[in-house]
């Protein structure tokens, strides 16, 4: 559904992380026993034996419902009946790969519904539809007609209008002249209908029982009867003609019919060619509302007249065309996170359509934005959306329905942005194949889900597509980034260093085996379950590698626990050089499911820093977040503040820029840290990531922290602010220190008994004691924050 423009709710959460990742109902299982499986009795037996431990309250039958076939597998869907005889809308759905071997199993296994009465989807509409009378006989014909592509504005790069009043707009003649094919008569002088194998123009002729005191909202147009030469000149300029069936009233319909016969082919050619089962109808002057809509149980696409007539825009058309992808993927696509997910692929696919046909232009103009021309019409605020929100982060423990703003964030954008973004940078590297490529990764990902899908299920299975499909290319690497980055991704391992900087004056004790100092990293399990783990460790810039063990015998991992891996360094880096440790493991929680392969990066610095300015210790409190007193807002952010004032020679920033923060707190995933330099810029140090203890104490450099570019060359003498925000309401904390200065130099010695002269920091007036010497024994156990999964290098995953 295209966004209404109002009453977008606000849903603040003062619950939010408070059930794990991995406490969600849904989860996909990847089974050990890679069984053959031909058909959908063979794969009701298989889900039977493997949940044969699940008690009859949640499992004692299960009925095929539908089966799909998609590029890398066939998918079957079945419905899940307790001992009562009930249908709560659980689910299963087994994926079998092309030589029918068992894949993934997706579970979803909690009662979603309280009526049980099995049923999917209840008929939301009745409306009485008239199809066109198909001529007999019949040929196809590819017909020449004009349309808008992608839309008026972008076509001509105009700017936003400002009154948001229609009748005021201007429309341009500059069309595109297209070709599509139509259904015509064999006669001499054929008529032909907006109609094919693949879609068709129908018309709603009364509204839903109930709302017969809307009728005013329904337009009357008819259907549209043409010869094969009549769209080749038609004109949304013209004056509408009071003879209805007047070929130049029929702008909005060839929209809608090109677009989306367009959009459906397109579909195809990407291989899915067993989708599409049934015509996609269509009606372009569906009603008066300033909205459109997909009605699955009708199949059938509405579109509103209201604000601006919304075919005009093909962002709206294709929008709506993604739910009837989703839904003819998934047809029981209900609960959980799926509303936002649809509503975010849709979004997607409409940005996707318009970036493509700019790319073969050579035009770009506002590819960020959806709705860019329909969406400033009507008199109504926020009707456009972005496919860049780089703040949206996920919280698993929320549901995104459609338009919901979850803790500042719009459900649609979370889910749209990563996948948008990916395909950006895909291009910049594949060019024109990533549009295919991608397109077919993130349709494929649909297919394999059902009933209760979260947004990071939806975000695995578009990872196993694109290792399935494209195991070779960067695409995988890619999309992992930037799931990674909203969180998207459950945090089911953590890297940390301890610590983040190497004390090369320790080399001569006796556990370290080599004068250059070694990496020393954390290796812990979050979760609420055991893990078996296996992996290999390597370090950019030194040669071999360290096994934490075989994948055949891999180690155990303790729910809540860690490890501490050491890899001496054989060569010696340069004093200040960064240094990246790889953890390339295999992960289980069941042994009755095969290991997973994961990727991780971990940055290191050779050497201890010698700091222009001590940072200032505060020992302030984290304000924790309050529950509301009102029912519109149960919950306010708890908002900390604290002021650094950098009093140094230096007055810009410069490369050697590092941001101390030692912050505790039980849970980092609350909190949000903000730097707001002295010229107001602001930059996101922490955004609400998992660490493996309460202490974090880190130094953000500039060299390290693409998020701190934006400051380079601006000011650094003033007041410096941080701002945490907590966002869960039960955990307190402490703000110990906190400091914005310019890395001088490194201690880089292999002894620590002739350490090199080097300039002492300038006294700070902050600081309340402790200075830089404190702080250079602090860094010999310091650590850092949250682990981001791999980040450095191009690759691809399994997962």
């Amino acid at each position: 559904m295209k966004a209404p423009r109002l009453n977008k709710t606000t849903l603040c959460l003062f619950t939010l992380l408070a059930a794990s990742q991995q406490g969600v109902a849904a989860e996909l299982i990847y089974p050990a026993n890679a069984a053959i499986v031909n058909d959908s009795a063979q794969a009701k037996q298989f889900l039977l034996d493997y949940f044969q431990d699940q008690p009859e309250t949640v499992i004692s039958d299960i009925s095929a419902r539908y089966q799909r076939t998609s590029l890398t597998a066939t998918h079957y869907n079945f419905d899940v009946i307790d001992s009562q005889g009930k249908n709560c809308h659980k689910a299963l759905v087994l994926s079998v790969d092309k030589e029918q071997k068992v894949q993934r199993v997706y579970a979803q296994l909690e009662a979603l519904s309280g009526q049980c009465d099995g049923t999917i989807e209840k008929p939301r509409t009745n409306f009485d539809i008239t199809k066109p009378v198909i001529p007999t006989p019949t040929k196809t014909v590819h017909v020449a007609a004009q349309v808008y592509n992608p839309d008026p504005r972008t076509m001509n790069q105009e700017p936003i209008p400002t009154d948001g009043d229609f009748d005021n707009y201007t429309l341009p003649k500059n069309y595109t002249t297209v070709t599509m094919p139509v259904l015509c008569s064999v006669s001499a002088n054929p008529q032909c209908v907006l109609a094919n194998d693949k879609v068709m123009a129908i018309d709603i002729v009364n509204l839903p029982d109930g709302e017969t005191a809307k009728a005013e909202q329904q337009p009357q147009q008819g259907l549209l009867t043409f010869s094969p030469n009549d769209l080749a000149k038609i004109d949304v300029t013209q004056t509408p003609s009071a003879n209805k069936s007047a070929v130049n009233n029929y702008f909005y319909d060839v929209m809608a019919f090109y677009h989306l016969d367009n959009s459906l082919h397109y579909v195809e050619s990407l291989g899915f060619n067993d989708l599409f089962n049934q015509p996609v109808q269509f009606d372009a002057q569906g009603s008066n509302e300033n909205n459109s809509k997909y009605l699955s149980d009708m199949n059938l696409l509405s579109f509103g007249m209201g604000g601006s007539p919304d075919t005009l825009d093909a962002d709206v058309i294709l929008h709506e065309f993604g739910h009837t992808i989703n839904y003819f993927i998934v047809p029981d696509w209900a609960y959980g996170d799926t509303s936002g997910i649809g509503e975010g692929f849709g979004d997607y696919w409409a940005g996707m359509s318009t970036y493509r046909t700019q790319h073969q232009q050579g035009t770009n103009f506002e590819l960020d934005t959806v709705f860019n021309f329909d969406g400033h019409f009507g008199g109504k605020s926020g009707g456009t959306r972005s496919l860049n929100d780089e703040a949206a982060r996920y919280y698993p423990s929320a549901e995104y329905q459609a338009h919901i703003s979850v803790n500042g964030t719009l459900s649609d954008q979370l889910w749209s942005t990563p996948i948008f973004q990916s395909l950006k940078e895909a291009v910049a590297i594949y060019d024109v194949d990533a549009f295919n490529a991608m397109n077919r990764i993130i349709i494929e990902g649909l297919y394999g889900l059902g009933r209760g899908t979260k947004m990071h299920h939806a975000a695995q299975s578009i990872l196993d597509a694109a290792q399935n499909l494209y195991p070779n290319h960067e695409y995988g690497a890619i999309l992992r980034r930037h799931f990674n980055h909203h969180n998207l991704l459950p945090t089911e391992l953590i890297l940390a260093p301890a610590p983040q900087f190497i004390d090369t004056t320790l080399a001569t004790t006796a556990n370290i085996a080599t004068s250059n100092g070694q990496v020393s990293a954390v290796i812990y399990n979050p979760t609420t379950r055991d893990m078996a783990l296996s992996g290999k460790l390597t370090v950019s810039g030194q040669s071999g590698s360290q096994d934490l063990a075989s994948i055949d015998k891999p180690s155990s991992l303790k729910a809540g626990k860690s490890q501490t891996v050491n890899f001496p360094l054989n060569a010696r880096p340069q004093c200040g050089q960064r240094i990246d440790l790889t953890l390339d493991a295999a992960l289980s929680f069941d042994n009755k499911q095969r290991m997973q392969q994961v990727s991780f990066d971990q940055s290191f610095v050779f050497g201890l820093p010698n700091f222009a300015e001590a940072p200032k210790t505060l020992n302030q409190a984290v304000i924790d977040a309050k529950k509301g007193t009102s029912p519109l807002q149960p919950m306010r952010k708890g908002l900390t503040y604290a002021t650094y004032f950098n009093t140094g020679e230096q007055e810009h920033v410069g490369d050697d820029l590092a941001i101390i923060t030692h912050i505790s707190h039980p849970d980092h995933r609350e909190l949000k840290v903000t730097l707001i330099a002295p010229d107001g810029q602001q930059v996101i140090l922490h955004d609400h990531q998992a660490y493996y203890q309460n202490n974090k104490q880190t130094v953000y450099r500039l060299a390290d922290h693409p998020q701190l570019k934006p400051l380079l060359g601006g000011r650094m003498t003033g007041a410096w602010r941080l701002e945490i925000s907590d966002i869960a309401v039960g955990n307190s904390g402490q703000l110990i220190d906190f400091g914005v200065t310019h890395i001088q130099n490194y201690q880089c010695k292999a002894s620590p008994s002739k350490p090199d002269p080097k300039p002492q920091p300038k006294p700070n007036n902050n600081s309340g004691g402790g200075g830089s010497a404190l702080w250079l024994t602090l860094l010999a156990m310091l650590q850092l924050g949250y682990t981001k999964a791999k980040s450095a290098k191009r690759r691809s995953f399994k997962r």
